[in-house]
């Protein structure tokens, strides 16, 4: 009897821990850090639950240009352990673009962490940063660094349950923190090819193959440091993009963790073929979900108001029929599901 009485009281914990955290409200801060090795500014957006209430003065989301959940701006901590997920954005996005999914993590108990990758956000573009990938793991275990090293953060954190989430050059990031090791010649020889072209190409820049050849890029590969980072415990990749980087199962070895990948069957900016699905082939024991249908690459940022929707048409307006929400939904309960089942 005492095994079946020790699991109900484990399940009751659980459920009264989960519904502790549905019920609070999701507090939202900025923090700067500066990667002085590197000279890099790393500005950073922390989630977390909180007792708070929201009011018209405080609330964080209230004046973003995206249709968000309300948040208390530097809302109180709870000083209760929780797990952790850093989160990548996608090339020319920032700390905010998954916001959507900062906020159900939260709401199911997880402190939220989501970093700008300096040279490569929407408002600070600097041409090399759009193809120095590797820059970005070292400005995630940077700000994990910074992060344990605080006693306010240590005391909402639990250390032991730390995991990564990321979208398109940030489900790259994911991978590689996780210990995949990108052969850059590989997608040099890709980026020859007509697909390599349309997938080199951004909307920032146009073709961006060119300046993967410049030699200051290729020096600031080769003394690139292992990227592996030992802390994290579970990785979820969507759609993650340069899939052709990675050759070989060799290169994804020291990979021992969980990984979970996420395509979507409309994705023509990282097509599956040649990324998520490519990415789940490679890598032992990975989960790979395809989301059917037309959502497309961009599907995966925040849904946005009607000024920004009228602006920014190619990022926000998804193709007819097409429910960002449900596509968000259906994202935040796999991810949330795999975190909870691979950080226990």
């Amino acid at each position: 009897m005492k095994p079946k009485i020790t699991l109900l009281l484990l399940l009751a914990t659980t459920c009264l821990s989960i519904n502790l955290f549905a019920q609070a409200n999701v507090g939202q801060q900025t923090v700067m850090y500066h990667d002085s090795l590197r000279n890099r500014p790393l500005k950073t957006e922390i989630w977390y639950p909180t007792n708070d209430s929201i009011t018209p003065n405080n609330n964080a989301t209230a004046s973003l240009p995206f249709i968000l959940k309300p948040t208390v701006r530097n809302g109180s901590f709870l000083n209760k352990k929780c797990p952790l997920i850093l989160l990548s954005h996608g090339s020319g996005g920032n700390r905010l673009s998954l916001a959507w999914l900062a906020y159900n993590l939260v709401k199911n108990g997880f402190v939220v962490v989501g970093v700008d990758h300096w040279g490569n956000t929407y408002d600070n573009k600097i041409p090399d940063q759009f193809v120095k990938a590797w820059e970005r793991p070292q400005d995630i275990s940077f700000v994990l660094t910074q992060l344990l090293k605080d006693s306010l953060y240590k005391k909402n954190i639990d250390e032991n349950r730390i995991g990564v989430a990321g979208f398109s050059l940030g489900g790259y990031t994911v991978i590689a923190l996780a210990g995949a090791q990108l052969d850059v010649n590989l997608l040099l020889k890709f980026a020859d090819t007509p697909q390599g072209r349309k997938e080199g190409t951004t909307a920032e820049y146009g073709d961006l193959t060119k300046l993967m050849r410049e030699t200051s890029v290729e020096e600031s590969f080769k003394h690139c440091p292992d990227l592996k980072d030992n802390r994290i415990k579970a990785f979820f990749a969507i759609a993650p993009a340069i899939g052709q980087g990675f050759g070989s199962e060799k290169q994804m070895e020291r990979i021992t963790n969980p990984v979970f990948i996420v395509g979507l069957e409309g994705d023509n900016v990282t097509p599956v073929n040649t990324n998520a699905l490519h990415y789940h082939t490679l890598i032992k024991n990975s989960t790979y979900h395809l989301i059917t249908g037309k959502a497309g690459h961009y599907s995966i940022l925040n849904e946005a108001k009607d000024e920004l929707l009228r602006e920014a048409k190619i990022y926000y307006k998804d193709a007819k029929g097409v429910n960002r929400t449900t596509t968000h939904d259906d994202i935040s309960q796999f991810a949330i599901g795999f975190f909870q089942k691979t950080l226990h």
